[in-house]
């Protein structure tokens, strides 16, 4: 005779609890209890990877659980308050809680600022006041969802099922007011420190739009005006971020003088071309880099951005790697007396870009 199976455990609790006990939501309540015995005091406890992971997964349980109690949250802030240059691209809809915020928290509770780029930039005290409070509500409150919750558990929601729901959607909309109340405060405040950060590269956005709007109008002044003055900015940008340079400045009208250099071309030197030539695929490289960033985004820490990097380093040398060049069309009438039309714009010379690489790279060749 074979063996009778296992006796299947006997349900208990009225039918809509039972019910209940099938759900996902039943599921995040237990989830709930269970980690939270081993949660760590993110106020005071010294945290590694593992406690962080532990408290993140506490926290997506109640955003979760928030999110079938239908607690009404708002926090656009998030999208609203996240830098234009930041990486990455931010949630559209954002929701939850997420535990980079309880671990920015400590930072600003431990440390006087954040560094970038060598610079320090001060949090304000009123922030770290916040910082040091927010920590310990979230305790609290981490604590009490889970208190809540067991006993409900354990006696199949004696007090009834509908009113556990209520109170805890209660204890979930105070945790979430509280959550908002400082991230709000405190992506405001980064927002801030990050305007600092991505100052000199909002110039060059800026000025390299403006440049392309002035092409696209053929106002061959502003053009040259605003080419002069990209360099500058480029040139100061690089400065900042590569260590040593030469110290050697660029030479005044780098931009309009590599232009001249192709329309008097039978006037230079096979090498000098060489040079020009390289100088502007450089240049355009640069140019469409500096105008992707408020799509492809950037890390704050400049350095890290190695594509950038590079062009900048490229674009340096080959601009002192042409200044025989520059030098010598100087001397020649000023190209806006000389020249009518076929001025070089971005949009006439980028879909040449790849034929521009490829002649510079021979003549290079040639030249070694």
């Amino acid at each position: 005779m074979g063996k009778k199976g296992k006796k299947k455990a006997k349900e208990t609790g009225t039918p809509d609890v039972q019910k209940f006990k099938k759900t996902r939501e039943f599921w995040l309540l237990k989830e709930c209890v269970t980690i939270q015995e081993s949660l760590p005091f993110v106020a005071v406890d010294a945290l590694d990877e593992l406690a962080f992971m532990k408290v993140a997964r506490f926290l997506n349980m109640v955003g979760l659980l928030a999110e079938h109690l239908q607690v009404q949250t708002k926090k656009d802030y998030r999208f609203n308050h996240h830098h234009k240059y930041l990486a990455p691209t931010p949630q559209f809809f954002p929701f939850g809680y997420d535990v980079d915020c309880i671990r920015q928290a400590r930072i600003v509770q431990e440390k006087p600022g954040v560094t970038y780029n060598n610079q320090e930039y001060q949090f304000a005290e009123t922030l770290r006041t916040l910082s040091e409070k927010f920590l310990k509500d979230v305790d609290s409150y981490m604590t009490k969802i889970a208190s809540e919750i067991e006993p409900r558990l354990k006696d199949d929601f004696a007090t009834g099922l509908k009113r556990f729901k209520v109170e805890l959607k209660e204890d979930l909309e105070v945790f979430d007011e509280m959550w908002i109340k400082y991230e709000s405060e405190y992506v405001k405040a980064k927002h801030d420190i990050l305007s600092k950060v991505f100052e000199p590269v909002d110039r060059l956005v800026t000025l390299e739009m403006m440049l392309t709007q002035a092409e696209e109008r053929l106002d061959v002044e502003a053009k040259q005006a605003l080419e002069n003055e990209l360099i500058r900015a480029i040139e100061q940008f690089a400065r900042m971020l590569i260590p040593n340079l030469p110290p050697e400045a660029f030479p005044e009208d780098v931009i309009p003088l590599a232009e001249a250099c192709i329309f008097y071309e039978s006037k230079c030197t096979d090498e000098w071309l060489h040079f020009a030539k390289y100088l502007i695929k450089d240049y355009l490289e640069l140019r469409i880099y500096i105008s992707k960033i408020p799509e492809d985004r950037l890390d704050p820490h400049l350095k890290e951005n190695q594509q950038m990097m590079r062009l900048l380093k490229n674009f340096h040398e080959s601009v002192l790697a042409a200044k025989g060049a520059l030098d010598f069309v100087s001397r020649l009438p000023r190209l806006i007396h000389a020249k009518t039309s076929n001025w070089m714009t971005k949009k006439v010379l980028e879909p040449d870009l790849r034929y521009i690489q490829k002649t510079a790279h021979l003549a290079l060749e040639q030249a070694g």
